[in-house]
């Protein structure tokens, strides 16, 4: 992702968790490091004003309210906060973000993190790539990505991995990138997002299975499961109802997802012996 601004260290500061992940290219280069074009491109200080006309559709993403607007193939996107509101426009290729945030005042940090969310998020949907609600732990290069609904101890098993499991560490905490790579591997990614938990790490995992949590009086773990994996991983994956081409390569993506990584629930309680049932599928 490419943020253009009239001055990049102020912003930088702005996106304090985007850190482990900037890097700067060439003195007048405008293409990534590796000499491809950016991802997108997110500029700031436009002359933007809210549709006149009904959102196609309301998203709420960790708590916050996006209206989305749709015409001739254009998208806006508005988040209102405290008395805030800002706007996004964006181009029909998905490949221009233009905002009226400036990209330098400190009480913005909050709305160009989450309008980069959002950009992020239809940007990379036609790349076989998806973000997820969900806790990633990861040991020597192999991942398990916990799904399950807010309050069914995603973060809380998380947790007993990294106290019960030597050597395991948590890669995200709320919302992983998960890739299909050119390869077909499945590869879950640390982001610039984590919800709550503080966890931006530049790294990344093979995904060795998908569990999904529900709470429960014992510990049982089932799976692999059959189609119940793509409803359950359908529901986990962040999506934007209103955009039928980006849901369509979310449906594609998720299908994909499915068949090639085993998805299990664990019914459990938040002990030992449930991180050890979970164990046993990474090893």
């Amino acid at each position: 992702m490419a943020i253009e601004t009239p001055s990049p260290e102020v912003t930088a500061r702005l996106l304090p968790n985007f850190s482990p992940f900037r890097v700067t290219p060439p003195l007048g280069d405008a293409t990534s490091p590796d000499k491809s074009a950016p991802l997108l491109i997110f500029k700031g200080n436009e002359k933007l004003e809210k549709p006149e006309w009904e959102p196609s559709e309301e998203v709420c993403l960790d708590g916050v309210m996006f209206n989305i607007f749709h015409r001739e193939g254009n998208t806006w996107v508005e988040i209102e906060r405290d008395g805030l509101e800002y706007i996004m426009f964006v181009s029909s290729d998905k490949r221009s973000y233009q905002s009226n945030l400036s990209l330098t005042d400190p009480g913005e940090s909050f709305f160009v993190i989450a309008l980069l969310r959002i950009a992020f998020l239809m940007a990379v949907a036609p790349y076989r790539t998806l973000k997820f609600h969900a806790s990633v732990i990861e040991k020597e290069g192999r991942a398990l990505i916990f799904l399950g609904e807010s309050g069914t101890g995603k973060s809380t098993h998380s947790g007993l991995w990294l106290k019960y499991v030597p050597g395991s560490s948590l890669l995200n905490d709320d919302e992983p990138i998960v890739r299909i790579m050119d390869n077909g591997e499945v590869v879950v990614f640390g982001a610039p997002w984590s919800g709550s938990t503080p966890c931006y790490r530049n790294a990344s995992a093979k995904v060795a299975a998908l569990v999904q949590l529900e709470q429960h009086s014992e510990n049982i773990l089932t799976g692999p499961l059959g189609l119940e994996a793509y409803g359950q991983l359908f529901q986990s994956a962040a999506l934007l109802q209103s955009d039928q081409t980006h849901r369509q390569y979310v449906i594609s993506t998720v299908l994909d997802v499915a068949e090639k990584v085993p998805l299990y629930r664990l019914r459990n309680r938040p002990d030992r012996e449930a991180v050890a049932l979970s164990a046993s599928i990474l090893y």
